[in-house]
């Protein structure tokens, strides 16, 4: 399917949560065809651990033809992202 519904994701992307949180990006990657959408509005915690897993399912996505989107990102997650220059990665959250 190529438009999911969101998939939330917090509240917790840290490294202390980073196998969590893989393990449920990949079981979305392998569950849906299409674009990947993220819900990080409820994230109050989000390192470079974080990045490392926004990044690593963008690549696959787009390796696939696919693109990764968020629609909504709280605060920390804002802040980590444009901390490491990566502000792009919240186009579609802006947006909405």
């Amino acid at each position: 399917m190529s438009t999911n519904a969101a998939l939330p994701l917090g509240p917790e992307l840290t490294i202390a949560q980073a196998a969590a949180c893989h393990a449920t990006l990949l079981q979305a990657l392998s569950a849906h065809s299409g674009d990947l959408t993220l819900d990080l509005a409820t994230v109050s915690d989000f390192d470079s651990a974080g990045v490392q897993l926004l990044l690593a399912t963008r690549r696959s996505l787009a390796e696939r033809g696919d693109a990764l989107r968020i629609v909504a990102a709280s605060p920390a997650v804002n802040d980590a992202l444009a901390h490491f220059g990566l502000q792009d990665l919240l186009r579609d959250a802006r947006a909405a």
